[in-house]
């Protein structure tokens, strides 16, 4: 076979067959996240799990929709600011009006035994007050990414989860992707060689929500049908203004989301996080243009650091982020083809592993097309299931297997993901981290760790 500019094909039972003797049955199927089981039986009827949702606009109504579509999900209890999506979701499930709420706390207050589970799709700054607070009440818990918005939350998120042996998985559906799936096959049967580097880019923010620059001054009325209280939730407060926060325009607010990178990176790093066995990084640097102290960047370049792993010889490499037009340089990408438009084959974006024995791209979310100079190598790919991402932590909270995406692999990922938001908001200098006593070697990035919650809105262990 040689190279193609066509995706290679998903397998079929044969290859999967041929392929336990090659790389073993366990490497070939992908080993799933130790996701611990709920610690106890879900509390709802024989054949019925019933669900909690905060946050039901947006992606997270396609949550929900996801979640409920499985024939033993209730939906239970429903908490959002805007009053006019609460109500529209309210009549939508049959939800009772006493179940309903615009603030998070009230909600975790009523739900008691009422609610088994929680789906979590705020703004990033709400994850993890919302989702620690419900597992420690032994609900299990489906979060949107990034998991959280710094990084001492998100190791809470993982470190609460484990204690509390609740169900868990991150919002990155595209981890349940065949294609995807079969990439990281390829790199985990070592047959491309080491690892040498791994650059990743996407074409965000690319207009989806400004970045970079000031934010208008003023205010504005509140709408009648938002609570602004409870969507600043436990950011500094300040005042509304329209067309610039809510529902979707915050992702750019360092306030509030966490950029291009944050969001995007979650869905590219899964496979060098799980196919490379990758830990935390020893030191990050970043460029950027256009950051500014309310806004991250416009664009920018982030080179994040590794110690050597087995999957690249033992040598140290580098991974390479790129987003807001940026592109990795031809030269980096050996035996792929000037003629091979990375842009056109994904607009959103790609996660290409360089290695000694040739290019392995995947283009977002799941073509895989490998470069190598000469024939591609005779790969027996697995079987590839179907996996409905949403339905999987379901099952796990009745106690029926586990997720790939729990907080287990999903924490330390975002860990990684949210180390390269530091390199992006402290430019031009090289900043180390200590994953172990998470401290940076830079003050400015030191304050980034762990944020302080307003007054009113602090929780226990978290800010």
């Amino acid at each position: 076979m040689t190279n193609r500019h066509e995706p290679l094909p998903l397998p079929n039972r044969r290859s999967f067959i041929l392929s336990i003797g090659a790389i073993g049955a366990a490497g070939a199927l992908g080993s799933l996240a130790s996701t611990p089981l709920l610690r106890r039986a879900y509390a709802g009827s024989a054949d019925k799990l019933q669900v909690g949702c905060v946050g039901c606009g947006g992606m997270g109504g396609s949550d929900l929709h996801s979640v409920a579509s499985h024939p033993k999900v209730k939906v239970a209890a429903l908490c959002d600011i805007n009053r006019d999506t609460l109500k529209k979701s309210r009549e939508a499930y049959g939800v009772a009006e006493s179940m309903c709420f615009t603030d998070y706390r009230a909600f975790l207050a009523a739900m008691g035994s009422s609610v088994d589970a929680v789906i979590v799709s705020t703004p990033d700054h709400a994850h993890a007050p919302v989702a620690v607070q419900a597992m420690r009440a032994g609900k299990g818990v489906y979060c949107q990414k990034p998991l959280t918005h710094n990084l001492h939350e998100a190791r809470t998120m993982r470190e609460t989860a484990a204690q509390m042996k609740v169900a868990t998985q991150m919002g990155i559906q595209n981890h349940a992707n065949k294609g995807r799936r079969l990439g990281m096959a390829w790199i985990e049967s070592g047959i491309l060689g080491p690892v040498k580097a791994v650059h990743i880019w996407t074409n965000r923010p690319a207009g989806w929500w400004p970045q970079g620059g000031p934010l208008k001054p003023g205010s504005d009325p509140v709408p009648a049908d938002l609570d602004w209280e409870s969507w600043i939730n436990v950011a500094p407060m300040r005042s509304y203004l329209k067309d610039t926060y809510a529902p979707f325009r915050w992702r750019g607010v360092r306030d509030f989301g966490t950029g291009a990178l944050g969001d995007m990176a979650c869905h590219f790093f899964d496979a060098p996080t799980k196919a490379l066995g990758l830990t935390a990084p020893v030191s990050i640097r970043g460029s950027v243009t256009d950051l500014t102290t309310d806004q991250y960047a416009l664009s920018e370049t982030v080179q994040l650091s590794f110690d050597g792993h087995a999957s690249s010889g033992g040598k140290p490499f580098d991974l390479w982020w790129y987003d807001g037009g940026r592109l990795p340089p031809s030269e980096a990408l050996p035996h792929v083809p000037a003629d091979f438009d990375m842009p056109k084959r994904s607009s959103d974006g790609a996660t290409i592993f360089v290695c000694e024995g040739g290019t392995l791209v995947i283009c977002h979310p799941g073509d895989v097309h490998v470069f190598t100079g000469g024939p591609t190598p005779d790969f027996k790919a697995p079987d590839l299931p179907e996996i409905n991402h949403w339905h999987e932590w379901v099952e796990a909270c009745m106690g029926n297997g586990r997720t790939r995406a729990g907080f287990d692999f999903s924490g330390p990922m975002t860990e990684i993901v949210l180390c390269g938001v530091v390199g992006g908001v402290v430019p031009d200098t090289t900043i180390r981290w200590d994953s172990k006593s998470m401290t940076f070697d830079n003050a400015q990035a030191q304050q980034l760790v762990k944020s302080t919650y307003r007054s009113g809105w602090s929780v226990a262990g978290l800010g």
